[in-house]
């Protein structure tokens, strides 16, 4: 991947190292990747909000998010999430403490040393770090603003340690509600509604349970419609960060961002190394599309009766124009979006978690076809090893492993969690 800054941790960086850069001791995550859901986020068709009178669009290209919500519309590789989550580290100020403890105490002499005359990395921001292929993965605030295609900064707000009391309520209530005591959901105007809808499945991603946003939610969602730039890649690396955690610390399944990180995983090349071996079906990679937001996600929520005449209308013309059938205004479908990937799973859906035989049953090879059982009976001298592919990004090349996507944890580099 291209790096827009020549910073420490400003683009993804996948390099390889002789050490692991996984070796701080602390809780590892239980889970394994069979027992882990992963969230695709949803696309929105803006154009299809706005031709039914729901205009929402204008407020995220405010906030730069244009490139954002187009890469919305590509797959999630779900294999490739699970595999990076259940290997994922936090590397934060505290780990790098611990991290020096280590050093003194496997070398006491090194007491008072700084992290580069103890052969560490200087600490600069807060890291998830893991690992696809044994190439290393970093994610970081800078990453997140480089695949968003905008910097980090604007406003952001967290430390409310007294919520209740926090002057924010009646700040964000007034803009969210129109109201400052006794609102319920339903004081929300339809745009506010979709709004909060598209931050649930997009932005701050939500796991399931009610539509009620917290303070943080809210706070963000009052930047947006009032205008106030927000910095989003903050927002999102620390959500991404907590989610972790509640996965570390309470096991929890649900794992949020899957469309963002398959982007990530794409710019860093790693989608271009499973092609080289052969591992890019959509089979074995989970591969699924988000359910898209639009005209039809309004009458679901009741925000609409049915669709405007003129919305109706293009419909029936443009199947005209497509098949040569025409159809009626009564004929014109309740469902218009149809994809040949399957549509994931909503956070609200209770779907049935993965036995680890079914989750191992996609490594099974799949069966060869009549062609290549007929090149099997020639004989043919066995072809030489290919030397190792390299990832090139600006600051490094990164030689990459010749071997598909190994699911077993032991086949990893030992991942940390803390």
């Amino acid at each position: 991947m291209a790096s827009s800054s020549s910073a420490p941790g400003s683009s993804l960086n996948m390099q390889q190292q002789e050490a692991p850069a996984y070796e701080i001791k602390g809780r590892t995550m239980s889970l394994e990747e069979w027992d882990l859901k992963i969230q695709s986020e949803n696309p929105v068709d803006f154009n299809s909000l706005a031709a039914h009178n729901c205009d929402v669009g204008k407020f995220y290209e405010a906030q730069g998010l244009g490139s954002y919500f187009n890469f919305l519309n590509d797959p999630t590789y779900q294999a490739l999430v699970r595999h990076f989550w259940v290997r994922a580290s936090i590397h934060d100020r505290d780990a790098a403490k611990v991290e020096k403890a280590e050093k003194v105490l496997l070398n006491p002499e090194l007491k008072g040393k700084s992290r580069m005359e103890m052969g560490l990395e200087p600490f600069s921001q807060t890291e998830i770090r893991s690992s696809i292929m044994e190439i290393p993965v970093r994610i970081t605030e800078d990453v997140i603003a480089f695949v968003l295609r905008r910097p980090v900064e604007g406003e952001y707000k967290d430390g409310i340690t007294k919520v209740k009391e926090s002057p924010w309520n009646d700040i964000v209530n007034q803009t969210l509600y129109n109201k400052i005591k006794k609102f319920v959901y339903s004081d929300m105007s339809p745009h506010t509604k979709i709004m909060l809808k598209i931050q649930n499945e997009n932005l701050l991603p939500k796991g399931g349970g009610s539509d009620q946003p917290s303070l943080e939610h809210k706070i963000l969602l009052h930047f947006f419609i009032t205008g106030v730039k927000a910095n989003v890649p903050r927002y999102i690396f620390r959500h991404m960060v907590q989610q972790l955690r509640e996965s570390q610390l309470k096991n929890r399944c649900w794992v949020p961002y899957g469309r963002l990180l398959s982007e990530i995983f794409q710019q860093g090349n790693i989608l271009k190394l499973l092609k080289e071996v052969d591992f890019f079906t959509d089979e074995p990679l989970g591969t699924v599309r988000g359910k898209i937001i639009n005209g039809e996600t309004l009458r679901s929520m009741r925000l609409i009766d049915q669709d405007p005449l003129e919305v109706q209308m293009n419909y029936t013309r443009e199947h005209f124009e497509r098949t040569k059938v025409k159809i009626s205004l009564k004929e014109v479908p309740e469902q218009m979006y149809g994809g040949v990937l399957p549509v994931a799973k909503s956070r609200k859906t209770k779907s049935k978690a993965l036995s680890k035989e079914e989750y191992l049953e996609e490594e099974v090879p799949r069966k060869p076809s009549k062609k290549s059982k007929e090149a099997d009976k020639v004989e043919v001298a066995a072809p030489k090893p290919k030397k190792a592919k390299t990832v090139e990004t600006e600051s490094s090349n990164v030689p990459a492993s010749e071997g598909v996507v190994q699911k077993k944890r032991n086949r990893e580099p030992d991942v940390s969690c803390y």
